[in-house]
C-alpha cells in the first residue's frame, strides 16, 4: 500500500475515535424554552378556556357570529363576548326564545353603544374602580410596591426595576435557586368574590371591577335576577348575576377577562367556566369572523355560473325571436337623377328661393353688359348685339334682362332658359 493510504486509513480511524469519545462523555440535558403564545393564541383569547373544556369532557366549538343559533340544542351553552352580534331586537328576542327553551347564555357585557340584550333584561353596565392590578402589565416586575408606582409610564417602571436589580435589592442569594412564582396573583381578600358549587364547596373569583351591573331587582330584592355576587358591600353595582328564563338560564358577567389566557389559571376562574357548563355543546363566540371573496367566490360559483348561463340563454333567444320563415329583406331602388332635381325645385320654389336665384343671374349678367343703369339707347343696342348672338326675340331678352319678376313655375322656368343661353353666348 502506498503512503497515501495509509495516511487516508489513519485519519479515519482518528475520527472514529473522536466520534465515540464525544458520544460517550457528551452530556445531554433537555431545556424548555418559553416562546410566547402562537398566532392561534393571540387571535383567540378564550383558546386556553376551550382547551380546558375539552379535557374537562365538553364538547367545544368556535363559532363565526350568532348566525348559528339555528343549529343549537336546548341543552348547549352559548359564550358571547359582547353583544356586538345583537344588531336589533329581534335577534335579542330570537337569542331569548332559546334560552327560554333549555339553553344556557354567558353573556360578557361591555359598554357597547346600545345593547338589545342589556336592554331586555333591564340590566345597565355602569363604571366602577379602576385597579392597579388589572391595568398595569408590569404588575409582576413590581410586586408589592405596585401602587406606589401608579400615574408614572412604563418607561419609568422599568427603569426603577432595572436600578434596583443592579443594586442587589433582591432577596435571593447568589446560587440559591427561584422561589416559583405563585398561580395566583395577589389580591386582597375584599376583592375576591366567593360562590357556592352544588356539592356546598366555596371557590373564588377576581373579578375587574371597572365596570358592574346594575339592575333594579338588586336593591328592592325582586325576584330578578335569581342569584348575584358582589365585590364590596359599598358598591351599587356587581360583576356577575343569573337570571332564569323558562327552563334555561341566562349568566351576565361584567368581566369576561378571567376566562382569558392570561388569567383563566388564576384562582378559580377555571373551575368557575365548567359549573357555567349546561351539559351539552359549549359554543364561543367570541369575535365577529367573515369568509373572505375568495371563500364567498368558491361557496357561491356554481350558483354564479349557472345564472350567468341562464342569462346567455334569454340574451340567445331574445336576439333570435321570430315568426314564421324568414322572409329576405327587399332593396329599396334609388330615386333617379330627375325625380331629386324636380323634389329639390319644389322645395326651393316654396321657400321662395326662385326669385332670388332669377335675381343674381340678371345682376351678373347686366354688370357684364354694362346695363345696371342705363337708358334706353343703350338697352337697344345691348338687345341688337344680343339678338346676333342668341337668334332670341328682342321681346324675350329684355323681359329676362328687365322685365318683372317671374311669378309662376312656367314664366320662372323660360326665363332662366333665356338667361342660361344669354351667358352661354356671352
Amino acid at each position: 500500500m502506498s503512503p497515501r493510504h495509509w495516511l487516508i486509513g489513519a485519519a479515519l480511524l482518528l475520527s472514529a475515535i473522536v466520534t465515540g469519545l464525544l458520544f460517550t462523555f457528551m452530556e445531554r440535558y433537555t431545556e424548555q424554552r418559553d416562546n410566547g403564545w402562537g398566532a392561534e393564541a393571540r387571535r383567540n383569547p378564550y383558546l386556553a378556556a376551550e382547551q380546558f373544556l375539552q379535557v374537562s369532557g365538553v364538547r367545544t366549538r368556535n363559532a363565526g357570529n350568532v348566525a348559528e343559533l339555528a343549529s343549537l340544542n336546548d341543552n348547549d351553552t352559548l359564550l358571547l363576548d359582547g353583544s356586538t352580534h345583537i344588531y336589533n331586537r329581534q335577534r335579542a328576542d330570537q337569542l331569548l326564545d332559546w334560552v327560554e327553551g333549555g339553553g344556557h347564555l354567558v353573556l360578557v357585557a361591555k359598554p357597547e353603544e346600545r345593547d338589545w340584550l342589556l336592554e331586555r333584561m333591564e340590566v345597565s353596565l355602569e363604571p366602577g374602580r379602576e385597579l392597579f392590578d388589572f391595568h398595569n402589565p408590569l404588575r409582576q416586575f413590581l410586586g408589592d410596591d405596585a401602587e406606589a408606582f401608579a400615574g408614572k409610564s412604563a418607561s419609568e417602571i422599568l427603569r426603577e426595576h432595572n436600578r434596583r436589580n443592579r443594586s442587589g435589592g433582591g432577596d435571593t442569594e447568589p446560587g440559591e435557586p427561584e422561589e416559583e412564582a405563585p398561580r395566583d396573583p395577589p389580591a386582597d381578600p375584599a376583592d375576591l368574590v366567593t360562590l357556592v358549587d352544588a356539592q356546598g364547596r366555596e371557590y373564588r373569583l377576581y373579578f375587574d371591577p371597572v365596570y358592574l351591573l346594575e339592575h333594579p331587582g338588586l336593591e328592592d330584592l325582586q325576584s330578578e335576577p335569581t342569584s348575584w355576587a358582589r365585590i364590596w358591600r359599598d358598591d351599587t353595582g356587581v360583576p356577575f348575576m343569573q337570571f332564569e328564563r323558562g327552563r334555561g338560564l341566562v349568566t351576565l358577567v361584567a368581566d369576561g377577562g378571567i376566562w382569558h389566557s392570561s388569567r383563566i389559571g388564576h384562582f378559580d376562574h377555571a373551575y368557575f367556566l365548567t359549573q357555567l357548563s349546561s351539559g351539552g355543546e359549549f359554543i364561543f363566540v367570541t369575535r365577529p369572523r367573515f369568509d373572505s371573496l375568495l371563500v364567498l367566490a368558491g361557496r357561491y360559483a356554481g350558483e354564479f355560473f349557472f345564472a350567468g348561463a341562464l342569462a346567455l340563454m334569454a340574451w340567445l333567444l331574445w336576439r333570435s325571436r321570430r315568426l314564421g320563415p324568414v322572409v329576405a329583406v327587399q332593396q329599396q331602388a334609388r330615386r333617379s337623377l330627375t325625380e331629386h332635381l324636380e323634389a329639390s325645385g319644389h322645395y326651393y320654389w316654396r321657400a321662395d328661393r326662385g326669385r332670388q336665384l332669377a335675381q343674381r343671374i340678371r345682376t351678373r349678367l347686366l354688370r357684364r353688359l354694362g346695363g345696371e343703369q342705363c337708358d334706353q339707347y343703350v338697352k337697344r343696342r345691348i338687345i341688337s348685339r344680343l339678338h346676333q348672338l342668341t337668334h332670341l326675340t328682342e321681346s324675350n331678352i329684355a323681359a329676362a334682362l328687365w322685365g318683372e319678376a317671374p311669378q309662376g313655375e312656367e314664366a320662372f322656368t323660360r326665363q332662366m332658359r333665356t338667361l342660361q343661353q344669354i351667358e352661354a353666348a356671352l
